[in-house]
C-alpha cells in the first residue's frame, strides 16, 4: 500500500512538471497527489492501532518496522487526523478544479455561484471535522446523561450530518463527472471524444476509491458521530479494520495510471499526442526509401528520351517532303509527356525526402482560401458550401505544407465527383472549419461514390490508390499523413459505399491549453 502511494505521489510530480501546458495538468497532478496522501493517511491507521493481515488473494502482515510507518506512527493523533481531512478536502477541491479547466473555456456566472457554494461546503466541512471540533463535541457529549434524550437527539444530530456529507460528496463527484462525460456527446472529434472517455474514467476510478476506502467503513474521515462519542478516529469495533478493499487498490491504481499515460501519449492531452501506429510509420519509410532508389533511373531514362526528341526534331528541320510534319508533332508530344513525367518525377522526389517545416502562426481560413485559390477553376463545376468559424484562431505550422494538405484533399474529392456518371447528379462539397477546445479542424465531405469498406484502412499505405496509376502514384495521401504527422495532429476518415467521404484534419491550435497566441 505504501508503494501504491509512493507511486501516485511520483506520477503527480511528473504530471505537475507539465504546468505549461495549462492548468488542466497542475489540477491532475493535485488529483494524484491528494489522493497518495489519503492513502498514506489510511496505512498510518495501521501501525496507530493494531496489526492487520490482507486476507483473500494474497497475504501481507502490516506489522513490519518500516521506517515511513514510524514515521506517521511519531506524529501527533491530532496532526494526523488534521493531515487526513486536509488531503480528503484536498483531493475533492482538485477534482472539481480539474472538472472546470477540461471542461470550460470560460466562467460564466453560474458557474462562479456553483464554485461559490462549493467554497463555502470546503469552509464548513473542514471546520466541522477538524480534531479540536470533534474534541469540543466530545467534551459537551460527556456533559449529558447517556440515557437522556438531550444525548439521544444530539447523537441522531451527529449522524445526520455524517450522511449529509457523504451523500454532498457523491454529489459533487457525480456532478464533476457529468460534466466531463458531457463533452462526449458535444465533440464531434474523434479524439477528443476517446481522450474525453478515458480522462472520464481515470477520475471516475479514483472518485469511487475515494469513497469506499475513505468515507465508508470503519476508516472513514465522516467520524464526527464516532469520535464524539468515543474520542477515537475508528469505528466502535476498534481495533478490528476491515481490509478487504484496499486488495482492490492496486489494481485501481493501475488502471488509472495506464489509461492516463495513454490519453497523455496517444490523444493529446496535456499537450503531448502521438498520431498512428508504428507499422503504418514503418512502410511509409521503406516506401520513401524505395521511391528514392528508383527516381534516379527513372529520371535518367526519360532525361534521356527527351535529349534524343531534341536531337531528332534537329535534324528534321533540314528535311523536306510528306509526312514530316506528323513526325514532328509526335516528337513534340513525346517531350511534353517526358516534361510532364519529369514534372511528376520532382513532386514525388520531393514528398518522398525528409520534410522540413518552417514553423509560424497561421489563419485557418488563410489556409483554406489558397488552397481553394489553387482548385478555383475545377470548383466551379460544382456546388460549394463553406461552413467556416471566423474566430481568427491560429495553427502553429508550414504553410506551404498545410496548403498542400488541404489542397490534395480537395483535389481527391473532386476526382471523387468526377467518377458520378448520373446526369441528374448534383455534385457538392461541404467544408467546416472550425475549433473544439484545444483542436482547430478541417471537415471536407463530398457526395460522391464514398470508399469501400475494404480501402478504409488502405488509403494512407504508399502507392495503394483508386484511381488510374498513369495520372496517380499513390502517394498524395500518404504525404498528407506525414505532414499532420509531423504537426502532431490527426487524420480521419468517414465514408459509407454511395454517401460519400469525409476527410478530417486536426490540429493542435493551442499548445499552452489556457492562452490564445497573439
Amino acid at each position: 500500500m505504501l508503494f501504491i502511494a509512493i507511486l501516485f505521489l511520483v506520477f503527480a510530480i511528473f504530471i505537475i512538471a507539465r504546468v505549461f501546458h495549462g492548468y488542466q495538468a497542475v489540477w491532475l497532478g493535485c488529483i494524484f497527489l491528494a489522493f497518495g496522501c489519503c492513502i498514506v493517511g489510511l496505512v498510518g491507521l495501521v501501525p496507530r492501532f493494531s496489526n492487520y493481515n490482507l486476507e483473500g488473494l494474497l497475504e501481507f502482515s502490516f506489522d513490519q518496522p518500516v521506517w515511513a510507518w514510524n514515521l506517521l506512527k511519531s506524529l501527533p493523533l491530532t496532526d494526523f487526523m488534521r493531515f487526513r481531512l486536509w488531503s480528503a478536502a484536498g483531493f475533492i477541491a482538485a477534482v472539481i478544479g480539474f472538472t472546470y479547466t477540461y471542461v470550460g473555456e470560460r466562467f460564466r456566472w453560474k458557474d462562479y455561484g456553483i464554485i461559490g457554494l462549493f467554497f463555502i461546503f470546503f469552509v464548513w466541512f473542514l471546520w466541522h471535522y477538524d480534531p479540536d471540533q470533534l474534541f469540543r463535541l466530545f467534551k459537551y457529549g460527556a456533559d449529558l446523561n447517556i440515557a437522556s434524550p438531550e444525548r439521544l437527539v444530539w447523537e441522531k444530530r451527529l449522524v445526520m450530518m455524517d450522511r449529509v456529507i457523504f451523500y454532498a460528496i457523491i454529489a459533487i463527484f457525480a456532478y464533476c463527472l457529468a460534466k466531463i462525460f458531457k463533452l462526449f456527446f458535444t465533440c464531434q472529434i474523434l479524439q477528443k471524444r476517446i481522450q474525453v472517455v478515458l480522462v472520464g474514467i481515470s477520475n471516475a476510478v479514483l472518485c469511487l476509491f475515494f469513497v469506499v476506502l475513505f468515507c465508508t467503513g470503519r476508516s472513514s474521515i465522516l467520524n464526527a458521530h464516532t469520535v464524539a462519542t468515543t474520542l477515537l478516529p475508528l469505528g466502535r469495533d476498534y481495533p478490528f479494520y476491515d481490509t478487504r478493499y484496499l486488495l482492490l487498490v492496486p489494481f485501481g491504481a493501475f488502471i488509472v495510471i495506464a489509461v492516463v499515460t495513454l490519453s497523455i501519449s496517444r490523444y493529446g492531452f496535456l499537450g503531448s499526442r502521438r498520431i498512428i501506429g508504428q507499422h503504418l510509420d514503418q512502410q511509409i519509410h521503406i516506401a520513401n526509401q524505395a521511391v528514392k532508389i528508383a527516381l534516379h533511373p527513372f529520371k535518367n531514362q526519360f532525361l534521356g528520351v527527351k535529349m534524343a526528341m531534341d536531337m531528332a526534331a534537329a535534324e528534321l528541320e533540314s528535311v523536306h517532303g510528306e509526312g514530316v510534319e506528323q513526325i514532328a508533332s509526335r516528337i513534340a508530344w513525346v517531350k511534353d509527356a517526358c516534361t510532364q513525367a519529369l514534372a511528376r518525377l520532382d513532386v514525388l522526389q520531393s514528398q518522398a525526402e525528409r520534410l522540413q517545416l518552417n514553423p509560424c502562426w497561421l489563419l485557418e481560413r488563410e489556409l483554406w482560401e489558397e488552397a481553394k485559390h489553387r482548385c478555383r477553376q475545377r470548383l466551379e463545376q460544382i456546388r460549394l458550401i463553406e461552413r467556416i468559424q471566423d474566430n481568427g484562431m491560429c495553427i502553429l505550422g508550414d504553410r506551404e505544407h498545410l496548403v498542400n494538405v488541404l489542397e490534395n484533399l480537395l483535389q481527391n474529392a473532386l476526382d471523387a465527383l468526377s467518377q458520378v456518371k448520373d446526369g441528374h447528379f448534383s455534385p457538392q462539397i461541404v467544408v467546416e472549419i472550425g475549433r473544439e477546445h484545444e483542436w482547430s479542424y478541417f471537415r471536407i465531405t463530398d457526395n460522391g461514390p464514398g470508399i469501400l469498406k475494404e480501402n478504409l484502412h488502405k488509403i494512407f499505405h504508399p502507392f495503394f490508390s483508386t484511381k488510374p496509376t498513369r495520372s496517380n502514384w499513390g502517394l498524395g495521401l500518404t504525404y498528407c499523413h506525414r505532414v499532420v504527422k509531423l504537426h502532431r495532429g490527426f487524420i480521419n476518415v468517414k465514408s459509407r459505399p454511395g454517401c460519400g467521404a469525409t476527410f478530417e484534419v486536426v490540429l493542435r491550435c493551442r499548445e499552452n491549453l489556457n492562452k490564445k497566441p497573439e
